[in-house]
């Protein structure tokens, strides 16, 4: 009850709750009647419509929450509620009135992240540089690394699954962890590589270990500074290497391509330290990046469908792919902002599904169409200007019927890797690698692919969790 209201007598629902005496400043039933549900609730309170409306009492609307497992603790961290009891009673207080549904609040659609589509060129930062120096060293050192960028990609994963297991502080410590890990993984794949490639001396072994080495601890770098937001200290973190591997590039030698790894593995990872002095919470145990690995195993069948892929078109064909990958997560991003739009507007749980898919789907085919518009442009250029553009000749026929489909299939697959669903996405992308390997048309099976993501993303959606 209100300050103002007559007292009255504690009802069997006041004992159940806990409350020994009334409190004059929780609300009246009729007052709970006129409040909004917090957001939060609102997932309850669509999955109980029905029964809400039904309930003769509130003990009634409690038994259903608790048997669908919300209980107290849950009700309060999650939901924004007092508890289990206070749940049920200001469910029961809007019966019938359905004032959480047929009066949603009112406000502005998401907008589209683009601060998010830089951080698509500065993932390729550490690879470019990478790149820029394997052209002026052995030829071991281009096996090296490529085994570092595909670590890089699903590795990425893994250390922003740690950043979001401490979203309100900074988890210096544990993503110190992930920073020397992706060294050490570095050099040992780099060194393996260099074993591997047949003829070779201690020198190219070095150089090898060097270079995977170096672009695995940059790349982890970028991945720590990038999923702690700190997007300029990305660009002045390369700079020194990008300078000295144009140099290497313009004139090559022995002590430039030193330096230049040198600079690659020395400034990105001081200013990784830099940005995590924080400890935070999170303890620096491999215990505590356990529950990333699903995402990693996720990316690296990922990175090494899409280098098959590479070889089948060309690596000019996915440039557009690569170029792109911050315009995807800020589109993966948008797409989930508008779920949490639609759930809060929409009453019916059917619409609320529909909608979700129509904002999902029409994401991926967005990003589809932007890729094939780009294709279409170099098109235009090729025809105008033949001259122009030499490299160009590998987007093709078969590249534009490809990557545009591709590029749907790697959103959908992004997003629904955000909904924890990595370990079917795994095997799906296994299955993808081992067909292309077996000799499969890649437009056919990046079209494939792209529908057979559609029936799962349907299916995710019809979990409420979807719309967190």
């Amino acid at each position: 009850m209100v300050k103002g209201r007559p007292s009255e007598p504690l009802t069997g629902f006041d004992v159940l709750a806990g409350r020994a005496m009334p409190d004059p400043a929780a609300p009246h039933p009729d007052d709970l009647a006129e409040l909004p549900l917090p957001d939060k609730l609102r997932e309850v309170d669509l999955t109980l419509r029905p029964d809400r409306e039904r309930a003769v009492d509130a003990l009634e609307l409690a038994a259903y929450l608790e048997a669908d497992g919300l209980n107290d603790e849950g009700l309060r961290d999650r939901y924004g509620a007092g508890g289990l009891f206070a749940a049920a009673e200001w469910l029961y207080a809007q019966r019938g009135t359905g004032r959480a549904l047929v009066r949603p609040r009112r406000e502005a659609p998401p907008r589209f992240p683009w601060e998010l589509a830089q951080r698509g060129p500065l993932y390729l930062l550490p690879g470019l540089c990478g790149l820029l120096i394997a052209q002026a060293t052995p030829p071991v050192t281009g096996r090296a690394f490529m085994f570092a960028a595909a670590f890089g990609w699903g590795y990425s994963l893994l250390i922003a699954s740690v950043r979001y297991a401490e979203p309100l502080g900074t988890p210096g410590r544990a993503l110190r962890l992930t920073l020397w890990l992706g060294g050490a993984c570095g050099l040992l794949g780099g060194a393996l590589s260099a074993l591997l490639f047949a003829g070779q001396g201690p020198a190219d072994w070095l150089w090898g270990t060097a270079m995977g080495g170096a672009v695995a601890l940059a790349g982890s770098a970028a991945g720590v500074m990038l999923a702690l937001g700190e997007r300029a200290q990305v660009a002045g973190a390369f700079a020194p290497a990008l300078l000295l591997g144009g140099m290497l590039y313009v004139v090559p030698g022995v002590e430039l391509a030193l330096a230049s790894l040198a600079a690659l593995a020395l400034f990105p990872a001081l200013l990784a330290l830099r940005v995590t002095r924080e400890p935070g919470d999170l303890p620096a145990r491999l215990a505590t990046l356990r529950p990333g690995l699903g995402l990693a195993a996720y990316g690296w069948a990922l990175a090494a469908a899409f280098a098959e892929l590479s070889l089948r078109l060309g690596g000019w064909a996915l440039l557009p792919l690569v170029l792109s990958a911050g315009v995807l997560e800020a589109g993966v991003w948008n797409a989930q902002q508008g779920l949490q739009y639609v759930a809060r507007q929409q009453g019916s749980f059917t619409l609320l599904v529909r909608r979700g898919a129509a904002r999902v789907l029409g994401t991926a085919l967005a990003y589809a169409l932007g890729l094939l518009a780009v294709f279409a442009l170099v098109a235009g250029v090729r025809w105008a200007w033949p001259d122009l553009l030499p490299t160009a000749r590998e987007l093709g026929r078969t590249a534009l019927l490809t990557v545009p489909a591709f590029g749907a299939a790697l959103l959908l697959s992004t997003w629904l890797a955000n909904q924890r669903r990595e370990r079917w996405l795994l095997a799906f992308w296994l299955g993808f690698g081992g067909l292309l390997v077996l000799g499969v048309s890649p437009p056919r099976l990046s079209l494939l692919a792209a529908l057979a993501l559609i029936p799962p993303t349907l299916l995710a959606l019809y979990d409420l969790r979807s719309y967190r």
